[in-house]
C-alpha cells in the first residue's frame, strides 16, 4: 500500500490533551456526523470526549481518527489519506508522550495568532526547556500551503492551543 498524506510534526507542551478537547469539538462543529476512531460521536459524547488515559511506558503513538462518517471511512479504506468529491478528507493526530526533559537552544519561528509582536520578539531566538512533552503529527490529506481542506484543518489544530473563544467555533 502507498504511504498517503501529508504529516506537520510538532512538539507539544502537556496541554496537548486540553488542546485535543477543543480540537474533537472544533471538528465536530465542522462535521456533526464525525467519525472518531471509526465510530460515529454525537454531539454529547463530543462534549465529554477525552484523550485516552496514556501509558508513560508505551513505545509507540497513539492516534486519533477523523472522518465525516461512514462514507468517508469507506473512502479511507480504498483511497487512504487523499480528498474526495467533495475536496475534504480524513486526517488523523498521531501523538506520543516523552516523559523527559527537552532542550532546545535557539527557539527561531516563533509566531501567534493574536501575540503582541513585543512578546514573539521577546521569544524568538530564545532557549526552550520542557519537562515532558509530546511529539505529534497531524496528517492531512494533501499539504495545507497549497489545499484549503487541510489548510483549515491544520489552522483548527494550532487555534486549539489558545484559550476557548469565538474563534473556536470557526469552521
Amino acid at each position: 500500500m502507498e504511504i498517503t498524506g501529508h504529516s506537520s510534526d510538532f512538539i507539544v507542551d502537556t496541554s496537548f490533551t486540553t488542546a485535543m478537547k477543543q480540537f474533537v469539538a472544533r471538528q465536530h462543529r465542522h462535521w456533526p456526523g464525525l467519525f472518531l476512531y471509526g465510530e460515529p460521536v454525537d454531539a454529547e459524547s463530543s462534549a465529554d470526549w477525552n484523550l485516552p488515559e496514556i501509558d508513560e511506558d508505551d513505545e509507540y503513538s497513539g492516534i486519533v481518527t477523523f472522518s465525516s462518517g461512514q462514507k468517508m471511512e469507506d473512502f479511507w479504506e480504498e483511497n487512504g489519506y487523499a480528498l474526495d468529491s467533495d475536496d475534504e478528507g480524513p486526517f488523523s493526530v498521531f501523538y506520543q508522550l516523552h516523559p523527559r526533559s527537552l532542550h532546545a537552544d535557539r527557539v527561531t519561528g516563533v509566531r501567534g495568532a493574536d501575540a503582541d509582536p513585543e512578546a514573539v520578539a521577546a521569544v524568538e531566538g530564545t532557549g526552550l526547556l520542557l519537562t515532558e512533552y509530546f511529539t505529534v503529527s497531524l496528517v492531512t490529506p494533501e499539504d495545507p500551503a497549497t489545499d484549503p481542506f487541510s489548510a483549515r484543518v491544520l489552522r483548527d489544530f494550532v487555534e486549539s492551543f489558545g484559550p476557548a473563544s469565538p474563534a473556536a467555533s470557526r469552521t
